[in-house]
């Protein structure tokens, strides 16, 4: 059965080469007590089973010294053993935790909120960067871009919420013959031209967490729905599903439909199983050619279905809010029977 809640202790055998920001003078006290010896950085015993050195003309380990004045970060594979050593409560570790990096230099701290709990935020995050998100495949930074502020909004917020990060910001040029270019980065999402786009770029850590706890399911362009994903709970679900019909779906008046779109056709199939866990059923996948390539969509009918997904998915989009809600109160509606 999958875990509903993730602590540090749960992802830190996997990221050991994080480096940890730690409060100092509780490392120290951790350090003292797990040693009974006032001075860690003296202790031969203690650089020996940490597998440091002395530093060079003198008889202590500096780099230890570091990490109990706040001056060095430690590394996550070094904090394990201090912690075996110790056997301090890893709940505890969590709580004096100051930051996280991918990395001696990977730079991008963040500050994760542990638990990290499989919900609704978490799902959202998660449709979103298979929508429009991506997870670049060399340095695997988090990317998230789209043109409606409402969304920008939306995972700017559960991001620092879970991570405790803000965003590097950069708004694109305006298209040019479907050419895009990035402009400026600039301070605030409310700062957005009308009619053009942002990105939203995360630290390394971050997508090496996400790829971690869902099993790699984005890397760079390629995405998939893999199987912590397909067993997540049904709260992880609605926020994966709103997500990825904000960034990917559509709400057609004229047709009295909502469609999703997509290259992937499995991508597809997954989703109509989502959905039918919350009561809505889905017409079948079509093709059709874009740009000289294959594109796949479903339709959602039936004004039972439309009420069904207004109630217990909806939208964040404004706009397809208001015409789901139409199509929602809208009498004789086709294929209502």
């Amino acid at each position: 059965m999958q875990k509903e809640n993730i602590n540090l202790v749960d992802i830190c055998n996997e990221l050991r080469h994080f480096h940890v920001k730690i409060n100092p003078q509780f490392l120290k006290d951790l350090l003292v007590n797990a040693i009974n010896d006032p001075s860690p950085h003296l202790n031969k015993k203690l650089i020996q089973f940490l597998g440091m050195k002395l530093t060079k003309n003198t008889n202590a380990c500096l780099t230890i010294y570091g990490w109990t004045t706040g001056k060095r970060t430690i590394p996550l594979e070094k904090l394990i053993k201090i912690i075996k050593l110790s056997n301090q409560n890893w709940k505890t570790i969590e709580t004096n935790i100051i930051s996280i990096k991918a990395g001696r230099n990977g730079g991008g701290e963040i500050k994760i909120n542990f638990p990290i709990k499989m919900d609704k935020k978490l799902g959202s995050i998660v449709g979103h960067i298979l929508g429009d998100g991506s997870i670049d495949a060399k340095y695997q930074q988090v990317f998230f871009s789209n043109s409606n502020k409402e969304l920008l909004k939306e995972f700017r917020d559960h991001m620092k919420l879970i991570f405790g990060v803000d965003p590097r910001i950069w708004m694109q040029k305006a298209p040019d013959f479907g050419n895009t270019q990035w402009d400026k980065r600039i301070n605030s999402i409310d700062e957005l031209i009308e009619g053009r786009s942002c990105g939203l770029f995360y630290p390394t850590a971050c997508g090496q967490i996400l790829n971690f706890i869902f099993k790699d399911f984005v890397i760079g362009h390629k995405k998939k729905i893999t199987s912590t994903i397909k067993t997540s709970n049904k709260e992880f679900k609605k926020g994966l599903i709103r997500a990825f019909y904000d960034d990917e779906g559509s709400v057609g008046k004229l047709s009295q439909s909502i469609r999703l779109f997509q290259d992937n056709k499995e991508t597809l199939n997954q989703f109509k199983i989502f959905l039918k866990d919350f009561d809505i059923t889905t017409g079948d996948i079509k093709i059709y050619r874009k740009n000289e390539k294959n594109r796949y969509y479903f339709d959602i009918y039936r004004k039972t279905n439309f009420i069904n997904y207004n109630s217990k998915i909806g939208f964040t989009s404004s706009k397809k809010h208001f015409l789901l809600n139409e199509l929602c109160i809208i009498k004789n509606i086709k294929n209502s029977k």
